[in-house]
């Protein structure tokens, strides 16, 4: 795609000839005669670098700049103007205004030149802006690196599982580990793999250890974001494990069993085991008894099969157990059955009340098509997931599950960019009035369509991942800024549709302090008052975060806005929260729709909340009506308007309008 510059100088033979310049080498380029055309140009198009003239009538230079600073921070922007105007151009440089200064008249190829580090420098802010959005934003422990492996910064969720993380800033990586394992951690670093497992004492107190699970999470040009994720079951005091002929009590060693037969291409299985709740039965019983259990299971674990097995206690309640010359599903999973079957022989009677149980996970070689160190990171990944879950089984190792978790991975980082790249378009689902029979409002939906390799990607696969890592903030508010061109475009062709009902994240109101500003600046900009925006909220948040969010809505509904909660019913109990929450109406939530055919009590219960929302002066949406059914259904219960396939599905701006028109002429059904 062509970088696109913005030309702004009040002299058009200037802009005839730069422009020309840059077009034959590749570029898109805008003009504008003065500082308040570039802004207008700026409002619609996506610019990169600006260079401008400085001595300018009606606004100059530096007042451009200062907006564009405050507007469109990424772009990069250059003043070419005569040399008398240098030292007016130094206190802009000092402010951090202009990249760089050219003196007038130019040369091409200096020219040139300084546009190309232009964009590298462009480059550099886009990339740290995305970074500094996930350090924000996320939730998940993040730690940024150099190509070298120096440690950057670390946001808040980071500090939660490594305390004592500000004493390794610049620092290398490999310092987080306790084994200091820099090979490993640097093959890491340059991209060889894509997950490290490191075990961290904390500096503060080496008594303290626990297992880290560090995935790449970003990665530019510049840098490269880290996520980090501890072990659920932290040891804290260290476990000294004797050495045995089939005790190994070193990583590498292990990792060495493994080679040997994959060099003599060998069958082997290898089994992650872990020991269900240790951390309940930890607190429970003592450390002493907990470091107990450990030795006992690892003896267990030593005895799986009458050969020679490899046990590597790895940390707190997790083990990684080699098996040799096993081939198929049947052979281990007999073989840790029996192993289940000894351990509660063995288990002392003080264990009896502790419900000790073995899970895990086994893979095969060469079956799986996996090396051994590949094979643990990823069988480590589906721990993490039956710890999680509480699974407590053992299961084949599934490349499908590690698969999907990776998926997740690889589109929350490409959502970063899906808005800058245009990937992400909004669909509109009309509510038909019950009453009337019109067309007034619709719901705003947005859709993904990820372009390099997925395709289109569910809402509800995407939003939960934008929700989770922070991206759900600038996509609110694109979606409120679409929203608002969207009105202004139905009210200038006298559709009828004068309100629109967007999806607000709780994230959105509890992150992002400065959206109601934003928004009030979207209305004005397309002539538009808050009352024709509806914010849909879900039920859940609402009674999770009851004062706060009263709070919030009396602000928005002081302002004109409307509120509504979306997905209402799912929380029964929760209709005497109505009464006390500024809003406006209730959507049910879809699956009391589904329902109400077969169901009375369903009936029921929404004749109750259509009865008690009317009496506290609330609208009543039916939302999922899909059949004629349903719409007659709702409609002698008392709903004001029905949203549904029954009526249209979710259109893009295009289609909906058409829809308006048939439905227009042909009338309700």
């Amino acid at each position: 795609m062509a970088l696109k510059i913005l030309l702004v100088d009040d002299e058009i033979f200037i802009l005839k000839s730069l422009k020309r310049v840059l077009v034959r080498y590749g570029y898109e380029v805008f003009t504008a005669s003065s500082g308040f055309k570039a802004l207008e140009i700026l409002k619609t198009n996506k610019v990169e670098i600006i260079i401008t003239d400085f001595r300018m009538p009606e606004m100059d230079g530096a007042d451009l700049l200062r907006h564009v600073k405050r507007d469109w921070p990424d772009c990069v922007s250059m003043v070419l103007s005569g040399y008398a105007d240098f030292q007016s151009v130094v206190a802009l440089l000092n402010e951090g205004l202009v990249f760089r200064f050219l003196e007038k008249p130019w040369r091409d190829s200096e020219l040139l030149q300084n546009i190309k580090e232009a964009e590298l420098n462009y480059q550099k802010r886009r990339a740290k802006a995305i970074r500094d959005q996930l350090l924000i934003g996320s939730t998940s422990a993040l730690l940024e690196i150099d190509h070298q492996g120096t440690i950057k910064r670390f946001n808040a969720p980071m500090a939660e599982i490594i305390p004592d993380i500000r004493f390794y800033t610049n620092k290398h990586l490999t310092y987080l580990n306790q084994d200091k394992n820099k090979p490993l951690t640097q093959s890491f670093v340059d991209k060889h793999s894509s997950t490290l497992f490191i075990n961290n004492c904390q500096a503060v107190d080496p008594s303290k250890k626990q297992q880290i699970m560090i995935e790449r999470y970003l990665l530019d040009e510049f840098c490269q974001l880290l996520k980090l994720s501890a072990n659920s079951n932290p040891i804290a005091t260290p476990f000294k494990v004797a050495k045995s002929e089939s005790i190994i009590v070193s990583e590498p060693d292990f990792y060495e069993q493994l080679t040997l037969y994959e060099t003599n291409s060998d069958c082997y299985s290898l089994v992650y085991v872990g020991i269900a709740q240790f951390q309940l039965i930890n607190d429970l019983l003592g450390k002493e008894d907990g470091n107990y259990l450990i030795e006992i299971v690892q003896d267990v674990l030593s005895g799986i099969v009458d050969k020679p097995v490899k046990v590597y206690h790895q940390n707190a309640d997790k083990f990684l157990v080699f098996v040799p010359n096993i081939a198929s599903d049947n052979q281990i999973l007999t073989a840790l059955l029996n192993t289940t079957n000894q351990l509660i022989k063995v288990l002392p009677k003080k264990y009896a009340n502790a419900h000790v149980r073995l899970y895990g996970v086994y893979g095969l070689f060469p079956e799986d098509n996996i090396n051994g160190v590949e094979l643990i990171n990823q069988m480590q990944l589906i721990m993490n997931y039956q710890a999680s879950e509480q699974a407590h089984t053992f299961s084949r190792f599934d490349p499908q599950l590690v698969a999907d978790y990776k998926k997740n991975f690889e589109l929350s980082c490409l959502l970063l960019n899906a808005l800058e790249q245009d990937e992400t378009t909004l669909r509109f689902q009309p509510k038909i009035d019950t009453k009337t029979g019109q067309i007034t409002s619709a719901e705003v939906l947005i859709r993904w369509y990820e372009s390099s390799k997925y395709g289109w990607v569910s809402p509800a696969q995407f939003i939960h991942i934008a929700e989770c890592d922070g991206q759900i903030i600038p996509i609110g508010r694109w979606v409120i800024a679409q929203t608002c061109k969207a009105l202004k475009y139905w009210a200038k062709n006298n559709t009828g549709v004068n309100e629109l009902a967007i999806n607000l994240s709780a994230r959105q109101l509890k992150d992002d302090p400065s959206w109601i500003d934003f928004t009030i600046e979207c209305l004005q900009e397309n002539d538009l008052s808050p009352s024709q925006l509806i914010f849909e909220l879900t039920e859940t948040y609402l009674v999770e975060d009851f004062n706060i969010c009263e709070q919030q809505l009396t602000r928005l509904r002081a302002l004109g806005f409307k509120l509504q909660i979306d997905d209402f019913g799912v929380g029964y109990s929760s209709l005497g929260y109505l009464s006390k929450l500024p809003v406006d109406g209730v959507k049910l939530d879809r699956s009391l729709i589904t329902d109400i055919e077969f169901s009375l009590p369903a009936r029921s219960m929404i004749r109750n909340i259509i009865r008690m929302s009317h009496d506290l002066g609330l609208k009543v949406v039916a939302e999922g009506v899909e059949t004629a059914f349903q719409c007659e259904l709702v409609k002698k219960l008392g709903c004001d308007y029905i949203q549904g396939y029954y009526y249209a599905e979710p259109l893009n701006i295009d289609d909906f309008s058409s829809f308006l028109t048939a439905f227009s002429n042909q009338g309700t059904r």
